[in-house]
């Protein structure tokens, strides 16, 4: 049975907000821990780069089998299912760690395990949203869950994380894990069906749900846009972020406290984004906050590949943390409002699948390049394609003011 829109936010919104809260703030611990543990085990760039598009490849994999999956389930029972299945999994690899038994190939398959997990996690959360509040309070709804993940898994779990790290290198999975606990719990506590059709499911197939929801998207002008440029995007910050644990220890010389403490930088610009989103709205109108991101993002990444300086750096992660920030809370509140409920699962996937599809292959070119010419040329290369891509895909772009 669906779920009526509530009228604020209410009970069943809050409690998934703290299962947020808490399952973010183990992201964050993971988020500095996984390129660490991949750093004391090989300074190989190619083989770190692995791990992080081991990450990233689920998505293009499995992502629209998840979102189909969410249409047609109920969407808590599927999430709290799947947190505790990521409780176990990282849990399992904490203990391995501990045990001095942790590669790259058990780093690797991890990050594409809790990968895989994701892409039925994410989906279903997005699409549960509208069914947790009224549809005035979509925005207010996805801006304190998104300013809350920016908060928790940067501002805290990344230097908290780099901290851990230093006293134990087992201890950042082990409170991931209970994290991953603790949210499954809060969102067992929702109760209630958020079941998204009305009646009795059809006797469509997993792969007819999926070609509906490719249909639907791409028969959608706007939304194909902003997934299509939300690719190249993605793509650029996937090749910066696979290397960007050896561009701070080796590059920018900080330990590895430094470098969470770095990361942190682009929580404190994701809560100013999350702040400012809805009056640069306001004020600029979606379109030109939307082409900004698309100038401000990779061209922060084209000055760090220009430069040593951790000026620079700070500036990047600052101005990067903002632009993103204001992008997810004008797409997503877009993407929900749009979207007919029993859609969103599957048109959320495959929005997904194209926006993120670029990010494993992001960050495995971003291992040959810094491997082949240096730790600066992933920036370069990744901020020069982004400014094309923004150009050529800003004409195109029609949002509604």
């Amino acid at each position: 049975m669906l779920r009526t829109a509530r009228t604020g936010l209410g009970r069943p919104f809050w409690l998934a907000w703290w299962a947020t809260t808490g399952s973010s703030l183990g992201d964050g611990l993971r988020t500095v821990a996984f390129p660490l543990i991949a750093a004391s085990i090989t300074r190989n760039p190619g083989a770190i780069a692995i791990v992080s598009a081991a990450g990233f490849l689920p998505w293009p994999l499995f992502g629209l089998l998840g979102g189909a999956v969410v249409d047609r389930t109920d969407r808590r029972r599927l999430m709290w299912r799947t947190d505790v299945l990521r409780a176990l999994l990282v849990g399992g690899f904490a203990v391995l760690v501990a045990g001095g038994s942790a590669s790259i190939a058990a780093l690797a398959t991890v990050s594409f395990l809790l990968g895989v997990a994701e892409t039925f996690f994410d989906n279903a959360a997005s699409a549960i949203v509208p069914m947790l509040v009224a549809d005035p309070e979509i925005e207010r709804a996805n801006s304190w869950i998104l300013s809350t993940q920016t908060v928790m898994a940067t501002m805290l779990g990344a230097p908290i994380g780099g901290a851990l790290f230093a006293l134990a290198h087992w201890a950042p999975p082990v409170s991931d894990a209970l994290t991953f606990a603790f949210a499954a719990l809060l969102v067992g506590l929702i109760g209630g069906s958020y079941h998204p059709r009305k009646g009795p499911a059809g006797r469509t197939s997993i792969a007819q749900d999926i070609a509906t929801g490719l249909r639907w998207l791409f028969g959608h002008p706007l939304l194909r846009m902003l997934a299509v440029l939300l690719a190249v995007l993605n793509g650029t910050f996937a090749a910066a972020e696979a290397v960007l644990v050896l561009y701070s220890l080796e590059v920018l010389h900080l330990a590895t406290v430094g470098y969470g403490l770095l990361l942190t930088l682009v929580a404190v610009g994701g809560l100013a984004g999350s702040v400012l989103a809805p009056r640069a709205v306001r004020l600029v109108g979606r379109r030109a906050l939307l082409i900004g991101v698309g100038v401000v993002q990779p061209g922060m990444l084209l000055l760090v590949g220009l430069s040593s300086s951790r000026v620079v750096m700070v500036l990047a992660m600052l101005l990067t943390g903002i632009a993103t920030m204001g992008w997810n809370v004008v797409t997503i509140s877009l993407r929900q409002r749009i979207v007919p409920a029993e859609l969103l699962g599957r048109v959320t996937s495959a929005y997904r699948m194209l926006g993120l599809g670029a990010m494993p292959v992001g960050a495995l070119l971003a291992g040959l390049l810094a491997k082949g010419y240096g730790l600066h040329a992933p920036y370069l290369v990744a901020g020069l394609v982004g400014l094309a891509a923004t150009a050529g895909c800003a004409p195109f772009l029609r949002l509604p003011d």
